[in-house]
């Protein structure tokens, strides 16, 4: 099948430029990675805490997720090489170049393992690696995921505690909730910035709380210590499951109604995403058992940093950096609970679908 064709191409590409970078992690090269610039927060990293007074009570507000990208576009919908850097934080609060030595070592095998960062030591290996593999299947993986969102498939809802509609509010003390956002009823459509909608929530899945969280000159942080976020991305009706571990939240929210440059940066421990590959790899055709084992060991390769945020040498790099984009649009407090989602992946490898990775035309 051509799909085949282009996967196989895409391993194969994938898997000499691992090569091509494998001095990223573990080299013998000498160098390191330079850190913050002194006094502050390493570069590449949300605003600090602000020294300033908790904020009122007052009405919790919820937004519904209606954009996400993922790093092959810009935040104007533009595509641009190398987007992906851009989009996240520096987790590791190091600026790693291709000749750095103190960070993880690759996995044994990998072949796609990259230790450059993005702009400003950004950690986004997901950026950098994982999404040629969906790109590879999917053309414009963002615009699917929006499509997705904009039909009522999913979403992700953030209610915060705290906020008021000054553009330059800067106070301590928000909290809040992150929840996922359950299908619309068939037939019908969410009506984005309508204070009044009632997205229906995931009621199987456990609220993240947000604690301790800030917001200076109007731009938001969840708080310390991050947080584990369940996303679940449909692409093309399949979806992918990302569990991102010590997750970071910002969003600047200059209108009442909307939040923008919102950013979800964190881990994927590598075992997970592999997980998660495997079980829509059918759906997408990737039938060969020996082609899937290449994919796995692509992303097994692209691991970058350690599971919990942290990097260092003389140790396995076991997970991988993530950074996505977002805006979200004013709702309703969620009040109607979801069921779970208990679609099965359809496998086109079954019943003789497409295994035989043959031309099919």
């Amino acid at each position: 099948m051509k799909l085949f064709k282009s996967l196989s191409l895409l391993a194969v590409g994938l898997g000499a430029a691992g090569m091509i970078a494998s001095q990223g992690c573990g080299s013998s090269d000498s160098g390191s990675s330079s850190g913050g610039t002194g006094g502050g927060a390493a570069v590449g990293q949300p605003p600090s805490k602000p020294e300033a007074p908790a904020a009122a009570g007052g009405e919790a507000k919820t937004f519904a997720i209606n954009e996400l990208f993922l790093g092959e576009k810009d935040r104007a919908h533009a595509p641009v090489k190398d987007a992906w850097k851009a989009y996240g934080y520096n987790i590791d609060k190091l600026v790693t170049d291709d000749k750095s030595t103190d960070v993880c070592q690759r996995q044994a095998g990998g072949t796609g393992a990259r230790q450059l960062d993005g702009n400003n030591g950004i950690d986004n290996a997901f950026g950098h690696t994982i999404l040629t593999f969906i790109t590879g299947l999917l053309a414009e993986p963002s615009k699917s995921l929006t499509d997705a969102i904009a039909g009522g498939s999913f979403t992700v809802l953030l209610t915060v505690n705290g906020l008021t509609d000054d553009a330059a509010q800067t106070n301590t003390g928000l909290s809040g909730q992150i929840q996922v956002g359950g299908s619309f009823p068939a037939g019908t459509k969410p009506d984005f910035g309508n204070p009044a909608l009632d997205w229906p929530y995931r009621s199987d899945v456990q609220p993240v709380q947000l604690s301790d969280a800030f917001i200076t000159n109007g731009t938001f942080v969840n708080g310390s210590g991050g947080a584990e976020i369940g996303l679940s991305l449909v692409l093309q009706g399949q979806t992918l499951s990302l569990n991102i571990h010590n997750a970071i939240v910002t969003f600047d929210h200059k209108s009442p109604n909307d939040l923008t440059n919102g950013t979800i940066a964190g881990v994927i421990t590598t075992t997970e995403l592999v997980s998660g590959i495997e079980k829509v790899a059918g759906s997408f055709n990737v039938c060969d058992g020996n082609l899937l084992d290449t994919l796995k060991t692509t992303i097994i390769g692209a691991s970058d940093i350690l599971h919990d945020g942290t990097n260092k040498p003389g140790v396995p790099c076991d997970a991988i950096s993530i950074g996505l984009g977002f805006t979200a649009k004013r709702v309703g407090a969620p009040k109607t609970p979801a069921g779970p989602d208990t679609a099965t992946p359809k496998d086109n490898c079954k019943d003789g679908g497409a295994g035989d990775g043959g031309d099919g035309g």
